[in-house]
């Protein structure tokens, strides 16, 4: 195999381990971590102030064969994310929506008691993550939780953020909750050019912040508003109105084709925001817009 500046470190890894030595030596620690698997070598050369070319030149060196015992204990256990103080793990089980029951709460309280966690976080994206859990204990504390990983990070679609809407808010002009809860089902851990935020709001309070997620849902009283392009961070961007007053079968079918687009046009580690602006609203619109019986 020819390693090129374009591949990432998670596609070197798996296809052949042993170079796991060579990015330790660049001090590259969370082998395993999403975010940084994700990383192409042009990028990990840039982040670790190396020559790419000898980079290149190292990597391309390796012998096909096993990750070293050294590279192996320092790679993320499944579906973990590496702590501040570089020897302990946080998961983060899957809860759609932020719905769940007494008796997973029981089950994630008793798990996190278990394993002598730091902390139980409510996360931002509707999710409790177990944070402190030490590196032998996180295998275990999945098997105990029977349940599956939040995709909290790598480049792939996010838990779908909603608000309560018409299931339980006085408020809710359209059903956020069974909208949302349909489309984590369909696209949650997807992968895509770039991590991947979806919003869905049942009223114009917006508590779910929909303009500022990639793609954003909000109900009004003639429908959902449909918004593509949005995030926060330090350069952030409010979502492109695209259509409105859309059917929840309109929707499904618009997110279907702005997702497709999106894995067909998008660079590596290009948010949605980022390709509209290089390529064009105008351009995304003609492309995905197509028949749906939508109103601007």
């Amino acid at each position: 195999m020819n390693i090129t500046r374009d591949m990432t470190v998670g596609d070197i890894l798996k296809a052949n381990p042993k170079t796991a030595d060579v990015f330790r030596s660049l001090g590259m620690q969370c082998l395993g971590c999403p975010s940084a698997t994700g990383e192409t070598v042009a990028g990990a050369a840039r982040t670790h102030g190396v020559s790419e070319a000898d980079l290149l030149q190292k990597l391309n060196a390796v012998e096909q064969g096993e990750m070293s015992t050294a590279a192996r204990a320092l790679a993320q256990p499944r579906g973990a994310v590496l702590q501040r103080d570089k020897e302990t793990f946080a998961i983060v089980p899957h809860m759609p929506g932020g719905i769940t029951n007494v008796e997973t709460l029981r089950k994630i309280a008793d798990v996190a008691e278990r394993y002598h966690a730091a902390a139980l976080k409510c996360t931002s994206a509707q999710r409790i993550a177990i944070v402190g859990l030490k590196h032998g204990d996180v295998e275990k504390a999945w098997n105990d939780l029977q349940m599956d990983p939040g995709h909290a990070a790598g480049l792939c679609v996010r838990s779908i953020k909603i608000c309560p809407a018409t299931t339980f808010c006085k408020r809710g002009q359209q059903d956020a909750v069974g909208l949302g809860l349909e489309l984590d089902k369909k696209y949650h851990g997807m992968d895509l050019p770039s991590k991947f935020k979806i919003a869905v709001s049942g009223c114009q309070n917006s508590c779910s912040e929909p303009a500022v997620r990639d793609l954003g849902i909000m109900g009004t009283p003639k429908g959902y508003v449909l918004m593509v392009g949005g995030n926060a961070g330090l350069n952030p961007r409010l979502g492109d109105k695209i259509a409105a007053e859309l059917e929840p079968d309109q929707v499904l079918d618009l997110v279907d084709k702005i997702i497709k687009w999106y894995k067909d046009n998008g660079k590596h580690n290009e948010r949605i925001g980022e390709l509209i602006d290089r390529i064009g609203l105008d351009r995304l619109k003609q492309e995905v817009l197509g028949q749906v019986a939508a109103r601007r």
